[in-house]
Protein backbone atom coordinates (compact mmCIF):
# COMPACT_ATOMS: atom_id res chain seq x y z
CA UNK A 1 0.00 0.00 0.00
CA UNK A 2 1.03 3.82 -0.75
CA UNK A 3 1.04 6.03 1.69
CA UNK A 4 0.39 9.59 0.62
CA UNK A 5 1.57 12.93 3.03
CA UNK A 6 -1.31 15.32 2.78
CA UNK A 7 -1.44 18.81 4.27
CA UNK A 8 -4.03 21.49 5.03
CA UNK A 9 -2.92 24.37 6.59
CA UNK A 10 -6.82 26.53 5.86
CA UNK A 11 -5.77 29.16 8.73
CA UNK A 12 -2.84 29.78 7.61
CA UNK A 13 -3.84 32.22 4.37
CA UNK A 14 -4.65 34.96 7.19
CA UNK A 15 -1.31 34.81 8.42
CA UNK A 16 0.18 36.68 5.00
CA UNK A 17 -0.46 40.04 7.22
CA UNK A 18 1.66 38.99 9.72
CA UNK A 19 3.84 41.60 10.66
CA UNK A 20 1.45 45.03 9.05
CA UNK A 21 -1.17 44.13 11.37
CA UNK A 22 0.84 43.41 14.92
CA UNK A 23 1.34 46.14 17.37
CA UNK A 24 4.93 46.64 17.92
CA UNK A 25 5.99 50.19 18.85
CA UNK A 26 8.10 52.42 17.14
CA UNK A 27 11.83 51.87 15.27
CA UNK A 28 11.05 48.22 15.64
CA UNK A 29 7.89 48.00 14.29
CA UNK A 30 9.44 49.83 11.19
CA UNK A 31 12.31 48.06 10.47
CA UNK A 32 10.92 44.76 11.00
CA UNK A 33 8.24 45.66 8.58
CA UNK A 34 11.21 47.02 6.16
CA UNK A 35 12.99 43.66 6.12
CA UNK A 36 9.43 41.30 6.39
CA UNK A 37 7.10 43.73 3.45
CA UNK A 38 10.73 43.56 0.79
CA UNK A 39 9.00 44.58 -2.29
CA UNK A 40 5.50 43.79 -1.41
CA UNK A 41 4.76 47.73 -2.90
CA UNK A 42 3.58 46.20 -6.15
CA UNK A 43 2.86 42.73 -4.82
CA UNK A 44 -0.81 41.04 -5.20
CA UNK A 45 0.15 37.73 -3.10
CA UNK A 46 -2.18 36.05 -5.93
CA UNK A 47 -0.75 32.80 -7.38
CA UNK A 48 0.63 33.70 -10.68
CA UNK A 49 0.50 37.35 -10.54
CA UNK A 50 4.34 37.83 -11.02
CA UNK A 51 4.69 39.28 -7.69
CA UNK A 52 8.36 39.34 -6.79
CA UNK A 53 7.43 38.63 -3.04
CA UNK A 54 5.91 35.43 -4.16
CA UNK A 55 8.02 33.95 -6.83
CA UNK A 56 9.63 30.76 -5.69
CA UNK A 57 6.28 29.73 -4.04
CA UNK A 58 4.86 30.28 -7.54
CA UNK A 59 8.03 28.15 -8.83
CA UNK A 60 7.16 25.34 -6.64
CA UNK A 61 3.63 25.18 -7.13
CA UNK A 62 4.26 24.55 -10.70
CA UNK A 63 6.41 22.29 -9.93
CA UNK A 64 4.30 19.82 -8.13
CA UNK A 65 1.83 20.41 -11.28
CA UNK A 66 4.64 19.29 -13.51
CA UNK A 67 5.88 16.53 -11.34
CA UNK A 68 1.94 15.36 -11.17
CA UNK A 69 1.84 15.83 -15.29
CA UNK A 70 5.10 13.51 -15.85
CA UNK A 71 3.03 11.04 -13.78
CA UNK A 72 0.34 11.05 -16.15
CA UNK A 73 2.19 11.31 -19.18
CA UNK A 74 4.40 8.34 -18.24
CA UNK A 75 1.27 6.17 -16.64
CA UNK A 76 3.29 6.02 -13.52
CA UNK A 77 6.46 5.37 -14.78
CA UNK A 78 8.01 8.48 -13.02
CA UNK A 79 6.21 7.25 -10.09
CA UNK A 80 8.22 4.11 -9.74
CA UNK A 81 11.21 6.02 -10.83
CA UNK A 82 11.23 8.62 -8.16
CA UNK A 83 8.78 7.67 -4.85
CA UNK A 84 10.34 7.08 -2.02
CA UNK A 85 10.48 3.26 -1.79
CA UNK A 86 12.97 1.97 1.45
CA UNK A 87 14.22 -0.86 -0.99
CA UNK A 88 15.52 1.38 -3.41
CA UNK A 89 16.44 3.95 -1.41
CA UNK A 90 18.19 1.47 0.98
CA UNK A 91 20.12 0.76 -2.91
CA UNK A 92 21.62 4.03 -3.01
CA UNK A 93 19.14 5.70 -4.24
CA UNK A 94 18.98 8.92 -1.93
CA UNK A 95 17.56 11.02 -4.61
CA UNK A 96 13.84 10.17 -3.99
CA UNK A 97 13.81 11.61 -0.33
CA UNK A 98 13.50 14.46 -1.98
CA UNK A 99 11.87 13.87 -5.46
CA UNK A 100 8.73 12.05 -3.68
CA UNK A 101 8.04 15.49 -2.81
CA UNK A 102 7.16 16.51 -6.44
CA UNK A 103 4.44 13.58 -7.16
CA UNK A 104 0.96 13.06 -6.27
CA UNK A 105 -1.58 10.33 -5.44
CA UNK A 106 -4.25 11.63 -7.06
CA UNK A 107 -5.78 15.00 -8.46
CA UNK A 108 -7.48 15.67 -4.65
CA UNK A 109 -4.20 14.97 -3.06
CA UNK A 110 -2.15 17.37 -5.68
CA UNK A 111 -5.13 20.11 -4.98
CA UNK A 112 -5.25 20.20 -0.92
CA UNK A 113 -1.19 20.43 -1.33
CA UNK A 114 -1.11 23.30 -3.66
CA UNK A 115 -3.39 25.03 -1.79
CA UNK A 116 -1.70 24.58 1.70
CA UNK A 117 1.52 25.67 0.09
CA UNK A 118 -0.01 28.62 -1.71
CA UNK A 119 -1.07 29.79 1.99
CA UNK A 120 2.03 28.54 3.80
CA UNK A 121 4.48 29.38 1.30
CA UNK A 122 3.60 32.65 0.08
CA UNK A 123 3.49 33.75 3.97
CA UNK A 124 6.82 32.54 4.54
CA UNK A 125 8.67 33.53 1.29
CA UNK A 126 8.04 37.37 2.74
CA UNK A 127 9.90 36.77 5.71
CA UNK A 128 12.62 34.95 4.75
CA UNK A 129 12.88 35.38 1.37
CA UNK A 130 12.82 33.58 -2.09
CA UNK A 131 16.50 31.26 -1.48
CA UNK A 132 15.60 30.68 1.91
CA UNK A 133 12.28 29.07 0.87
CA UNK A 134 13.75 26.61 -1.91
CA UNK A 135 15.80 25.63 0.67
CA UNK A 136 13.79 25.14 3.36
CA UNK A 137 11.30 23.17 1.28
CA UNK A 138 13.92 20.94 -0.13
CA UNK A 139 15.37 20.16 3.64
CA UNK A 140 12.17 19.71 5.11
CA UNK A 141 11.07 16.89 2.40
CA UNK A 142 14.51 15.45 2.82
CA UNK A 143 13.82 15.03 6.63
CA UNK A 144 10.12 14.28 5.84
CA UNK A 145 11.20 11.59 3.93
CA UNK A 146 14.58 9.76 5.66
CA UNK A 147 11.74 9.61 9.35
CA UNK A 148 9.32 8.07 6.65
CA UNK A 149 12.36 5.69 5.80
CA UNK A 150 13.37 5.10 8.83
CA UNK A 151 10.05 4.98 10.30
CA UNK A 152 7.66 3.45 7.35
CA UNK A 153 8.03 0.53 4.90
CA UNK A 154 5.14 2.08 2.63
CA UNK A 155 6.43 3.62 -0.50
CA UNK A 156 5.28 7.11 -0.21
CA UNK A 157 4.23 10.14 -2.09
CA UNK A 158 3.58 14.04 -1.47
CA UNK A 159 4.91 17.62 -0.62
CA UNK A 160 3.17 17.63 2.55
CA UNK A 161 5.97 16.97 5.15
CA UNK A 162 8.02 19.85 2.83
CA UNK A 163 4.80 21.98 3.73
CA UNK A 164 5.02 20.95 7.63
CA UNK A 165 8.58 22.21 7.33
CA UNK A 166 7.61 25.76 6.04
CA UNK A 167 4.92 26.32 8.57
CA UNK A 168 7.64 24.94 11.40
CA UNK A 169 10.00 27.03 10.15
CA UNK A 170 7.45 30.21 9.99
CA UNK A 171 6.57 28.99 14.03
CA UNK A 172 10.20 29.37 15.08
CA UNK A 173 10.12 32.81 13.83
CA UNK A 174 6.94 33.97 15.25
CA UNK A 175 8.09 32.35 18.50
CA UNK A 176 11.71 33.71 18.31
CA UNK A 177 10.45 37.40 18.17
CA UNK A 178 7.68 37.56 20.14
CA UNK A 179 8.59 39.87 22.59
CA UNK A 180 9.38 42.05 19.88
CA UNK A 181 6.29 41.89 17.66
CA UNK A 182 3.62 41.47 20.22
CA UNK A 183 0.34 39.97 20.64
CA UNK A 184 0.09 39.43 16.85
CA UNK A 185 2.29 36.76 17.18
CA UNK A 186 0.83 34.59 20.17
CA UNK A 187 -2.33 35.08 18.19
CA UNK A 188 -0.40 33.40 14.82
CA UNK A 189 1.25 31.11 16.87
CA UNK A 190 -2.15 29.74 18.16
CA UNK A 191 -3.56 29.66 14.73
CA UNK A 192 -0.76 27.72 13.58
CA UNK A 193 -0.83 25.76 16.03
CA UNK A 194 -4.33 24.59 15.60
CA UNK A 195 -3.68 24.12 11.63
CA UNK A 196 -0.88 21.79 12.82
CA UNK A 197 -3.35 20.16 15.21
CA UNK A 198 -6.04 19.38 12.40
CA UNK A 199 -3.46 18.28 10.41
CA UNK A 200 -2.00 15.55 12.80
CA UNK A 201 -5.53 14.34 13.78
CA UNK A 202 -6.66 14.03 10.11
CA UNK A 203 -4.04 12.47 9.73
CA UNK A 204 -4.38 9.60 12.54
CA UNK A 205 -7.97 8.38 10.95
CA UNK A 206 -6.39 7.70 7.75
CA UNK A 207 -3.94 4.64 7.27
CA UNK A 208 -2.88 5.88 3.99
CA UNK A 209 -1.22 9.24 5.26
CA UNK A 210 2.23 9.28 5.87
CA UNK A 211 2.48 10.88 9.40
CA UNK A 212 6.25 10.10 9.92
CA UNK A 213 7.07 12.30 6.79
CA UNK A 214 4.45 15.12 8.36
CA UNK A 215 6.64 14.89 11.78
CA UNK A 216 10.10 14.46 9.92
CA UNK A 217 9.13 17.49 8.07
CA UNK A 218 8.02 19.76 10.84
CA UNK A 219 11.63 18.75 12.37
CA UNK A 220 13.57 20.31 9.73
CA UNK A 221 12.01 23.05 9.04
CA UNK A 222 12.07 24.41 12.92
CA UNK A 223 15.74 23.20 12.87
CA UNK A 224 16.66 25.09 9.48
CA UNK A 225 14.67 28.39 11.20
CA UNK A 226 16.32 27.87 14.11
CA UNK A 227 19.84 27.54 11.87
CA UNK A 228 19.40 30.01 9.07
CA UNK A 229 16.46 31.84 9.70
CA UNK A 230 15.98 35.30 10.30
CA UNK A 231 17.30 36.17 13.77
CA UNK A 232 16.24 39.99 14.98
CA UNK A 233 18.68 41.04 17.72
CA UNK A 234 20.40 44.59 19.03
CA UNK A 235 23.23 45.71 18.11
CA UNK A 236 25.54 48.17 20.15
CA UNK A 237 23.15 51.41 19.04
CA UNK A 238 20.75 49.67 20.09
CA UNK A 239 19.39 49.06 16.30
CA UNK A 240 17.26 46.10 15.37
CA UNK A 241 19.55 43.55 12.79
CA UNK A 242 19.19 40.54 11.30
CA UNK A 243 21.97 38.07 12.57
CA UNK A 244 21.14 34.30 11.93
CA UNK A 245 22.89 31.56 13.77
CA UNK A 246 24.28 30.76 10.31
CA UNK A 247 24.58 33.02 7.89
CA UNK A 248 23.93 32.00 3.63
CA UNK A 249 23.82 35.59 2.95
Amino acid sequence: MAKSSTALFPLAARATATVASMSVAGEQRRQLRRYERRGERNGTNEPFSNDPTRRATDVLLLSLLSGYCLQLLTRQKATAAFAKVNSDVANGQYYRLLTSAFLHGGLLHLFVNAYSLDAIGSTVERVFGRMHVYAAFAASAVCGNVMSYRMSQYPAVGASGAIFGLAGAFGVYLYRHKKVLGVGAEEQLNTLGTSLAINALYGATSARIDNWAHFGGLAGGCAYAYLFGPNFKRDNLGRMKNKPIIDLR
